[in-house]
Protein backbone atom coordinates (compact mmCIF):
# COMPACT_ATOMS: atom_id res chain seq x y z
CA UNK A 1 0.00 0.00 0.00
CA UNK A 2 0.95 3.49 -0.58
CA UNK A 3 1.84 6.16 1.73
CA UNK A 4 -0.81 8.37 1.00
CA UNK A 5 -3.71 5.19 1.17
CA UNK A 6 -2.18 4.03 5.03
CA UNK A 7 -2.68 7.27 5.94
CA UNK A 8 -5.79 8.58 4.98
CA UNK A 9 -7.00 5.28 6.39
CA UNK A 10 -5.32 5.63 9.90
CA UNK A 11 -6.92 9.05 9.85
CA UNK A 12 -10.22 7.43 9.39
CA UNK A 13 -9.86 4.95 11.94
CA UNK A 14 -9.10 7.36 14.59
CA UNK A 15 -12.07 9.52 13.48
CA UNK A 16 -14.24 6.78 14.17
CA UNK A 17 -12.46 6.25 17.65
CA UNK A 18 -12.83 9.77 18.61
CA UNK A 19 -16.54 9.50 17.69
CA UNK A 20 -17.06 6.03 19.17
CA UNK A 21 -15.69 7.20 22.57
CA UNK A 22 -17.73 10.72 22.32
CA UNK A 23 -20.95 8.79 21.64
CA UNK A 24 -20.12 6.90 24.90
CA UNK A 25 -19.43 9.46 27.02
CA UNK A 26 -22.02 12.16 25.48
CA UNK A 27 -23.56 12.73 28.78
CA UNK A 28 -20.75 13.02 30.89
CA UNK A 29 -19.06 15.50 28.18
CA UNK A 30 -22.00 17.65 27.77
CA UNK A 31 -24.27 16.64 30.21
CA UNK A 32 -27.75 18.14 29.91
CA UNK A 33 -26.87 20.93 26.98
CA UNK A 34 -27.49 20.72 23.63
CA UNK A 35 -24.28 21.69 21.82
CA UNK A 36 -25.72 22.13 18.11
CA UNK A 37 -28.69 23.62 19.53
CA UNK A 38 -26.20 26.09 21.65
CA UNK A 39 -24.27 26.57 18.95
CA UNK A 40 -27.49 27.75 16.88
CA UNK A 41 -28.19 30.46 19.40
CA UNK A 42 -24.86 31.86 20.08
CA UNK A 43 -24.66 32.14 15.85
CA UNK A 44 -28.21 34.20 16.13
CA UNK A 45 -26.37 36.65 18.61
CA UNK A 46 -22.84 36.96 16.97
CA UNK A 47 -23.93 37.03 13.42
CA UNK A 48 -27.79 37.96 13.35
CA UNK A 49 -27.38 40.83 15.60
CA UNK A 50 -30.06 39.39 17.90
CA UNK A 51 -30.39 40.01 21.77
CA UNK A 52 -31.79 36.73 22.76
CA UNK A 53 -31.47 33.14 21.31
CA UNK A 54 -33.42 30.13 22.36
CA UNK A 55 -32.58 26.86 22.68
CA UNK A 56 -33.25 24.13 24.41
CA UNK A 57 -32.10 21.05 26.97
CA UNK A 58 -32.36 17.35 26.72
CA UNK A 59 -35.61 17.56 28.81
CA UNK A 60 -37.23 20.01 26.32
CA UNK A 61 -37.16 23.08 28.56
CA UNK A 62 -36.58 26.41 27.46
CA UNK A 63 -33.65 28.06 27.62
CA UNK A 64 -32.75 31.42 26.54
CA UNK A 65 -29.22 32.47 26.03
CA UNK A 66 -27.84 36.76 25.82
CA UNK A 67 -24.73 38.37 26.16
CA UNK A 68 -23.01 37.99 29.88
CA UNK A 69 -24.62 40.91 32.26
CA UNK A 70 -27.68 41.39 29.67
CA UNK A 71 -30.49 39.70 31.76
CA UNK A 72 -32.30 43.12 31.06
CA UNK A 73 -33.82 41.64 27.71
CA UNK A 74 -35.13 38.33 29.22
CA UNK A 75 -36.44 40.66 31.72
CA UNK A 76 -38.98 43.30 29.56
CA UNK A 77 -39.19 40.10 27.25
CA UNK A 78 -41.13 38.48 30.37
CA UNK A 79 -42.74 42.18 30.91
CA UNK A 80 -44.14 41.56 27.70
CA UNK A 81 -45.66 38.42 28.60
CA UNK A 82 -47.32 40.23 31.89
CA UNK A 83 -44.50 39.45 34.50
CA UNK A 84 -43.06 41.87 36.11
CA UNK A 85 -39.54 41.43 37.99
CA UNK A 86 -39.93 41.09 41.80
CA UNK A 87 -36.90 40.39 43.28
CA UNK A 88 -33.13 39.30 41.65
CA UNK A 89 -30.31 37.77 43.83
CA UNK A 90 -27.20 38.01 41.99
CA UNK A 91 -25.32 35.88 44.87
CA UNK A 92 -28.04 33.04 44.12
CA UNK A 93 -28.11 33.98 40.42
CA UNK A 94 -32.15 34.06 40.01
CA UNK A 95 -34.54 35.87 39.22
CA UNK A 96 -38.37 36.19 40.61
CA UNK A 97 -40.99 37.63 38.25
CA UNK A 98 -44.55 37.94 39.56
CA UNK A 99 -47.77 37.20 37.53
CA UNK A 100 -51.03 37.88 39.81
CA UNK A 101 -50.65 36.23 43.07
CA UNK A 102 -48.15 33.31 41.75
CA UNK A 103 -44.56 33.74 41.49
CA UNK A 104 -41.79 32.15 39.22
CA UNK A 105 -38.07 31.80 40.18
CA UNK A 106 -36.00 32.18 37.32
CA UNK A 107 -32.33 30.84 37.46
CA UNK A 108 -29.20 32.00 35.33
CA UNK A 109 -26.10 30.87 34.84
CA UNK A 110 -22.60 31.53 33.14
CA UNK A 111 -22.14 30.39 29.95
CA UNK A 112 -18.95 30.11 27.74
CA UNK A 113 -17.41 32.76 29.46
CA UNK A 114 -19.18 35.20 27.17
CA UNK A 115 -23.02 34.48 27.58
CA UNK A 116 -25.40 34.05 30.22
CA UNK A 117 -27.86 31.10 29.77
CA UNK A 118 -31.56 31.48 31.68
CA UNK A 119 -33.40 28.73 32.63
CA UNK A 120 -37.19 28.94 31.62
CA UNK A 121 -39.67 27.08 33.47
CA UNK A 122 -41.74 26.68 30.51
CA UNK A 123 -41.58 23.71 28.68
CA UNK A 124 -40.80 23.94 24.83
CA UNK A 125 -43.82 22.47 23.33
CA UNK A 126 -42.85 19.41 20.43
Amino acid sequence: MSKILKLILGSFLAIVVLLIITFINWEYIFGDNRPIANAKAIYQIEFKDKDIAETSDVDNRILYIVPKGHLDTYIKMMHKSGYELSERDSKRKTLLFKKGNNFTEINYRKFARKYTIIDSPFLKEI
